[in-house]
């Protein structure tokens, strides 16, 4: 499958904090990513870099093939939608939506009517007379409807209630089914989109942890538990924190492979293992290395 980013090597700070460590990610053309992070750990900066928005110096950035700085035009292939405000407040809506749709070749405005419709957005409106909900509503529609081939939604659901979240994800897939594209969704709300994704970058730190399947990452994420000194015979875990203890049974996350002869180990020693899902995986990665069992 084609690579619609391939991103090599890439290193960004501001200042002395590092951002972007040593960043090895490809996102293939036709698929739904989920980039995962809390906030603050390099999600919108990684975007920003993507889109030419921060310039990239230390690595290599390429869309389809190809650098900025072979090709500008390649940014004509991206769509960003992010939280932040339209500067434009004094603007009716529908200006807006004429505005950003020249932007992009294949905008679909019979769809923006409808999404305007579903979402109920009065496009004779000012936009800064929209809630914050309604923005965020606007930005995402303009996103769907460029079927850009490469569309990043980051936090896509700031300010949205439970009802029009639901009917943001549907008009995604209905979009994305009707023509395929890579979407990514950058997001510290794993529960809500886990089902939506084919593939998963978890980032913490500026470090990418995991790219995955979110097939094979339900595969390889567990919870393990037993004695600590049985665990540590066969895992790596004496830098990492337990989730949780009982008496000498400790709990811990663990993402990798468990073969049939790891598996007959456990066994013998009485360590249990259960699958758990990207949430879960996602919460015990980001918990505070605070010996609270110690």
């Amino acid at each position: 499958m084609d690579l619609a980013i391939e991103i090599k090597d890439l290193n960004h700070s501001f200042g002395k904090k590092i951002i972007c460590n040593n960043m090895n990610i490809n996102f293939e053309y036709g698929k739904i990513y989920g980039l995962l992070g809390r906030n603050g750990t390099g999600k919108s900066t990684l975007i920003n870099l993507i889109g030419n928005q921060l310039v990239c110096k230390d690595g290599e950035i390429k869309i389809f093939g190809k650098t900025v700085k072979e090709d500008i035009s390649v940014l004509e292939y991206i769509c960003i939608v992010r939280e932040k405000e339209f500067f434009l407040k004094d603007y009716k809506v529908k200006s807006i939506f004429n505005m950003h749709s020249k932007f992009y070749k294949n905008y679909d405005y019979n769809l923006q009517k409808k999404l305007s419709r579903l979402f109920e957005i009065n496009e004779e409106l000012s936009y800064k007379s929209l809630s914050r909900g309604q923005k965020t509503l606007l930005s995402n529609i303009i996103g769907i409807c460029s079927n850009c081939s490469i569309t990043i939604f980051d936090e896509p659901t700031v300010g949205l209630d439970a009802v029009n979240r639901n009917y943001f994800y549907d008009a995604l897939i209905e979009s994305y089914s009707e023509n395929p594209r890579t979407i990514i969704i950058a997001t510290h709300l794993i529960e809500e989109v886990e089902n939506l994704l084919e593939d998963v970058v978890i980032i913490k730190d500026g470090n990418v942890k995991i790219t995955d399947s979110l097939e094979d990452i339900r595969k390889k994420a567990y919870y393990i538990s037993g004695n600590k000194e049985n665990l540590n015979s066969i895992f790596e875990l004496e830098n990492q924190t337990p989730i949780k203890r009982f008496g000498d049974n400790y709990t811990y996350w663990y993402y990798g492979d468990l073969n049939q002869n790891i598996k007959d180990k456990m066994d013998k020693l009485n360590i249990s293992y259960e699958n758990i899902s990207l949430n879960e995986l996602f919460l015990s990665m980001n918990r505070k290395d605070v010996a609270l069992y110690e």
